[in-house]
């Protein structure tokens, strides 16, 4: 089976072309955003290469949309809405017609055979199932394949190790800090994790380093992916995938066009330079969005093929969000720098406070104090307040882990 994983660079880019044509009309005709947006701009002349010309779309723009004013079909055509996570206030909404939902499965799909999940299956589906998109996307694909699926959904861990136990789970899609929490658990009721039948993960959700994945396979004997995806763009695992060879994420170009650009100045950026994912979604209906900036912070690794036979454009795993960069002594930096310490050290649950300072606690052994305080002060360039503290001390997750805290 192909779907679109291994198609050619030539085949991509025609396909990238015709559709980006199509959405571009497409949203001009049908959204009073985008047609005041697009105004003196001659969208014909718009291909891939020089989309740069036209202007960013905002997460306050789809705040200032609520509910449907950048939908692009009648609101009989819609039959799900999903709302985006991470803010306060004003909710986001973004609504799937039936092709979006089974775009948003498709995509999914080219997962699940990167990883060579199959029908013999038991996929263990711990993300939440409602507004909040988490769940469905991983069990519509799951379902299309036949697998046996338990869509248990967010919380209740010791539910969930009951299941893993009971059913055999041999896949586990999470957030990316809930196997430790699911780990710890599993030591408390007598289970050693790496006895657990699970023998791949696919989690997503939020920055997770390649020193915090080590711990993770460690622990459980298990094989990890990397599932980028956002709701603005469809869902969880709709925008790429990371394939086994760990080079990065491979980004489905024949439904997303992929920028990178500097946060500040909006430039776009070359090869190897850090910035700002941008997306266009060029194979949506109900609201395809157009220069959308992510706040996602990563870097284009490669435009070649890759040893693993993919073509499509390699992003680094993503670092943080933009609203997440701290800045300390002259120092940028995110959570997932000082991850990369902690978890060197085999560190799994730990917290940054920023105030006048930075503080980071983790629970651990107090003889690697002056330890991690110096690779942070070798590797980040800072001067952190390290505390040591005893397991169980710090708050747990069965969601996102809220790693830092701003005081």
């Amino acid at each position: 089976m192909n779907n679109g994983v291994y198609m050619g660079r030539e085949e991509i880019q025609e396909i990238q072309r015709r559709r980006l044509r199509f959405t571009l009309k497409h949203v001009a005709q049908n959204c009073e955003f985008y047609k005041k947006k697009f105004e003196g701009i001659d969208l014909e002349k718009i291909t891939p290469e020089k989309i740069y010309k036209l202007p960013f779309t905002t997460k306050q723009d789809l705040r200032n949309a609520y509910p449907l004013k950048m939908s692009c079909v009648p609101k009989e055509k819609i039959v799900r809405i999903q709302m985006s996570g991470g803010t306060t206030g004003q909710p986001v909404i973004i609504p799937y017609t039936r092709k979006d939902v089974y775009q948003w499965r498709e995509m999914v799909l080219r997962a699940f055979q990167i990883a060579e999940i199959t029908s013999r299956d038991v996929i263990q589906i711990t993300p939440a199932f409602g507004l909040w998109n988490g769940g469905f996307g991983f069990h519509s694909a799951a379902d299309a394949i036949n697998a046996f699926v338990i869509p248990i959904g967010a919380g209740n861990t010791r539910n969930q190790i009951r299941f893993i136990v009971d059913f055999g789970t041999t896949v586990l899609c999470a957030t990316a800090s809930y196997p430790l929490r699911i780990a710890e658990v599993a030591e408390e009721l007598g289970y050693k994790p790496s006895d657990l039948p699970i023998e791949k993960m696919l989690l997503g959700a939020e920055p997770w380093s390649d020193e915090m994945r080590k711990v993770i396979e460690e622990t459980f004997d298990a094989k990890t992916f990397d599932i980028p995806g956002l709701t603005e763009m469809g869902g969880v695992g709709s925008v790429g995938f990371e394939c086994p060879m760990r080079r990065g994420l491979h980004m489905w170009e024949d439904n997303y066009v992929i920028e990178v650009v500097d946060p500040k100045t909006g430039e776009v950026l070359d090869e190897g330079e850090e910035g700002e994912i941008v997306y266009t979604a060029i194979n949506r209906e109900a609201m395809p969005l157009i220069r959308y900036r992510s706040g996602e912070v990563s870097e284009i690794v490669a435009r070649d093929r890759c040893e693993c036979g993919i073509e499509h454009i390699t992003l680094k795993r993503i670092r943080g969000r933009t609203d997440d960069m701290i800045i300390h002594s002259g120092a940028k930096f995110y959570p997932s720098d000082v991850e990369r310490v902690l978890a060197s050290y085999g560190v799994a649950h730990y917290k940054i406070e920023v105030g006048k300072g930075v503080k980071v606690f983790y629970e651990g052994d107090a003889t690697l104090l002056q330890k991690i305080a110096k690779d942070i002060r070798e590797f980040i360039g800072i001067n952190a307040e390290i505390v040591a503290l005893q397991k169980g001390e710090l708050e747990r997750f069965e969601g996102k882990a809220k790693r830092l805290v701003r005081v």
